[in-house]
């Protein structure tokens, strides 16, 4: 450690008491610079005298006196004073202290010893070491760490493992006896009623009707009956309350049953009549199709049995299968035709579709479809990457052409579209190709053109528009345009190009149309 002078000392302790925020007195001023000297090393004469005083006294007198860091001898002998007026109080009641302290140790034994018998192996372990602690001499620091795992152990007991039993009659928690009574109360009760919840379900299930519905609201009050009280079933009275219910459930599905003979009639009256409907479209199959009908109206469900009926209707099933596939084959022989027919529209339409696709000039504004616009820069770009010929992309949009549309309606937009068209047409080179992109969007292809000349080209359409005269129905209409312009040169691909001259007439648009992108700067 490198050498420290007094003055370095002393400014530090300044420095410190006011980090600390303590009052500049002659007591925080000695305690800070004995703090301080002691960290380097030196040893005031007020600190020697400290560490004299303090070396004579008892350990555990000395052990307090360094636990509290004294640093003053007016703080030692505050110290002492202390200590000496606490020892006389404490002397008088020493000894009736340590009797008590010997009633407490006994009672402690003897709850221990009662929370070792109870059926916890936990509690009973712990509650062993502890009794085994307080029989012999023990000092503070033992009896401090059991105290912490009894607390331990408090705090982490949980309950929750004997929640489950609620369900099985327990009610109260406090008392292990009485839990146990009210569990075995609970399983004796369940053992009882088994036999009687088995006999009440067997009972419910024959009274249920078969086929009406009607008496579900009385079964039900039945059922809620012996659920309720099982010994209801000794009753004279609830017996005959049965008994009656039973003849309520077969007369009701006697009449559910004649009922639904009655719709079953109706059904098969319902098929006969469809029958005669096929046969009016098919008269080939009209002799079949009556032989069918009246093999129908032979089943009679009030003389036939069940079993005749059956065996009518598979065979009656049977016939109409038949002459339905027979049906079948002669309506798909009459849609040959039809079907032959709508093959050959789809043809011409699929061919008149690849015509449109054809086409190379767009029937409204007669300048190049977009399709043959791409093919031209497929060629252009060829001749690029062979003879370094470069190219620029003119990419024109009517500013505001939606509100031309809902102002003036969609034909005045159509005449807008076909002007602006011819204007760019016009005034184009032969060697420029002019196509349309989409909607109101047209593109110019300018080769062997760089990017300054095609700035002042795209400038010039967009004069030239401004001060056209659309006339629609003897009304001005007031028409802009703005552009974005690339060059091949400037770009990695074709297709960037094109994507490029797209983003500059974006950028025109969002600086208010009217106008070309980007702007060049003429030289002086």
């Amino acid at each position: 450690m490198a050498a420290v002078t007094v003055s370095q000392i002393v400014k530090e302790a300044l420095n410190e008491i006011k980090d600390r925020h303590l009052m500049l007195t002659p007591e925080n001023y000695t305690e800070v610079y004995n703090e301080i000297s002691k960290k380097y090393g030196f040893t005031t004469e007020e600190s020697k005298k400290i560490e004299k005083y303090i070396s004579r006294l008892g350990d555990e007198y000395k052990n307090q006196a360094l636990s509290l860091h004294i640093k003053t001898v007016d703080e030692f002998v505050a110290f002492m004073t202390a200590r000496l007026s606490r020892g006389a109080q404490q002397g008088a009641s020493l000894m009736a202290d340590d009797k008590k302290l010997q009633s407490l140790n006994a009672f402690a034994r003897r709850i221990l010893q009662a929370i070792s018998m109870l059926h916890n192996k936990d509690a009973k372990s712990l509650a062993e070491q502890s009794m085994q602690l307080l029989a012999r001499r023990y000092d503070e620091k033992n009896l401090e760490e059991m105290c912490l795992r009894w607390f331990d152990f408090v705090s982490s007991y949980d309950t929750e493992f004997l929640e489950f039993l609620k369900y099985y009659g327990v009610r109260n928690f406090d008392d292990l006896k009485t839990m146990s009574s009210e569990l075995e109360k609970f399983l004796t009760q369940k053992d009882e009623d088994g036999e009687e919840d088995v006999l009440i379900q067997l009972l419910s299930l024959t009274l249920e009707p078969s086929i009406t519905k009607d008496l579900d609201e009385e079964l039900s009050t039945i059922r809620s009956t012996l659920k309720q009280n099982p010994k209801t079933l000794n009753s004279k009275e609830f017996q005959e309350k049965v008994k009656a219910f039973v003849d309520r459930r077969i007369e009701e599905d006697r009449t559910e049953i004649i009922e639904k003979v009655g719709s079953l009639n109706n059904v098969l009256q319902n098929i006969s009549e469809r029958i005669s409907d096929i046969a009016v479209s098919s008269q080939s199959s009209s002799d079949k199709v009556k032989s069918i009908k009246n093999d129908l109206k032979n089943v009679n469900l009030n003389t036939n049995s069940i079993d005749q009926v059956r065996s009518m209707l598979i065979e009656i099933a049977g016939a109409l299968e038949i002459e339905s596939k027979e049906l079948g084959i002669e309506m798909h022989n009459r849609q040959a035709t039809i079907l032959e027919l709508q093959n050959r529209v789809n043809s011409l339409e699929k061919e008149l579709e690849e015509a449109k696709l054809e086409s190379k000039e767009d029937f409204l504004t007669k300048v190049s479809t977009k399709r043959a616009l791409m093919n031209e820069i497929q060629r252009i770009e060829e001749a690029y990457k062979r003879y370094g010929t470069d190219y620029s992309i003119c990419f024109v949009d009517i500013d505001h052409f939606k509100s031309i549309n809902d102002t003036y309606g969609h034909e005045a937009g159509d005449v807008i579209l076909s002007a602006v068209a011819q204007v760019l047409k016009k005034n184009a080179r032969k060697v420029d190709f002019v196509g349309r992109y989409g909607g109101e969007e047209f593109v110019i292809l300018l080769p062997s053109t760089g990017l300054k000349d095609s700035v002042k080209f795209g400038d010039k359409l967009r004069s030239m528009i401004e001060n056209f005269k659309f006339i629609y129905k003897n009304e001005r209409i007031k028409v802009t345009i703005s552009s974005g312009i690339a060059t091949r040169s400037a770009n990695l691909s074709e297709t960037m190009t094109l994507e490029a001259a797209d983003k500059m007439l974006y950028l025109s648009k969002e600086n208010g149309r009217n106008q070309v992108m980007p702007k060049i700067i003429e030289e002086k």
